[in-house]
Order: C-alpha cells, then structure tokens, then sequence
C-alpha cells in the first residue's frame, strides 16, 4: 500500500493496531487507513485531519500518536489540530475534538486522558468527547503520553519527572523524579509497576506505595 507523503513530517510514525480482521494505521497525510489482514486491501480510510495553512509548517497534520483502542472504537490523533473516536469496523466518525497532539492517549473507565502539544492534559468523556477537565499547569513541559498507573493518571516531563493527576479533576496529587531526561515513549504499566524509558536509553520501574 502506497500513499503520497507531504513535504514536511513529523519524526515519527504510529504504531499499527490489529482489531478483528483488519490492521489500523495512522499516516502523515492526516488519514487513518483499515488494511484487511487476509489481502492488505483498504477496508476504509478516514480523514483525521485536513493540512491547511500556507506553509508546509503550518500543515503539518501527522497522525503519529499511539491509537487508543476501546471495544469497537478508535481513537485517533492528529497535530494537525483534531482528535477524533471512530467505528473500528466502518471508519465513521462518532465525534471529533479540537485538540492537537503528537503523544497519545489512555483511558480509566468512561474516560480518555491525552496530552496536547502545548503540554496541557485533558479528560474527555469516551462516548461524547465532551471535556470533563484541562490541567494546564504542566504546560511546555513536553509531556509524554498520559498512563494509568495504581487509579491516578501519571505523564512524564523532559527533566524526568513523572506527575501524578486524579483522574475526577486533574488535581496534581504527587510528583517524583524517576530519570534526568525526556520521556517520549510510552508509559507501559504492568502488574502495578511503571516502566518508562528516557531518550538516553535510561529505564524506570516506579511502584505506588500507599500510606497508612
């Protein structure tokens, strides 16, 4: 399968998700594409974002963050400006919000948790998109994706902090060092442990402790 590439991407590239009998990827036109398994032949192709502006900076519509997958619903980003939840089977759109990110997202129960490229995090609600709250005192901090980690909602910075949010409003309830450079890569949380890894290579195991 082949498609046009623009000018000016960002570094980087999705990775693919399996989902049935099709894999879902993301591309730096802006579009979401459903491969079937069986042939590699579309499925559907879905516009995530439209490039716009006059210089190719300004249309700049990647869609480089981790998909998000939720039963029958993806959820896909793009820097281009648009986030937006679709049927896994159709590649309908059920909503889209304005929001522009080059991370990803997580989700703890009914809602999705995703930092913008501003630094800001949000928590929408999984089946409207509307927005529960915005957590803008970390903003520059270039973000990474936002993990769930023991119920809190946990994002790593550039100087290696890990920040620890409550999901109902976003109140930065704790913070730790865990690394002295950026985390881009995505949290993994496995068996209450926290894995990360900075762009030195360096690797972190955090484990919440809970006090009596």
């Amino acid at each position: 399968i082949d498609r046009a590439q623009p000018p000016l991407t960002l570094r980087g590239l999705s990775t693919p998700v399996i989902v049935g009998p099709v894999v879902i990827v993301g591309m730096d036109n802006g579009r979401l594409l459903a491969l079937r398994l069986d042939d590699g032949q579309p499925a559907w192709e879905q516009t995530i974002a439209v490039p716009t502006g006059r210089s190719e900076l300004e249309r700049l519509a990647d869609v480089d963050a981790s998909l998000l997958l939720s039963g029958d619903r993806i959820i896909a980003m793009s820097y281009g400006g648009e986030l937006a939840s679709l049927d896994v089977f159709s590649g309908e759109i059920r909503w889209r919000r304005s929001i522009q990110s080059y991370t990803g997202a997580t989700m703890i129960g009914d809602r999705i948790f995703v930092t913008d490229s501003a630094g800001a995090i949000w928590a929408l609600d999984a089946e409207t998109g509307a927005a529960a709250w915005k957590q803008e005192a970390l903003a520059w901090r270039r973000l990474s994706p936002p993990a769930a980690h023991e119920g809190f909602v946990a994002v790593a910075d550039f100087e290696g902090y890990v920040h620890y949010l409550a999901p109902s409003d976003g109140r930065i309830v704790g913070r730790t060092r865990a690394l002295n450079h950026r985390v881009d890569a995505p949290m993994v949380n496995v068996d209450g442990r926290l894995y990360m890894q900075d762009i030195n290579g360096r690797i972190a195991v955090l484990e919440l402790t809970r006090r009596n």
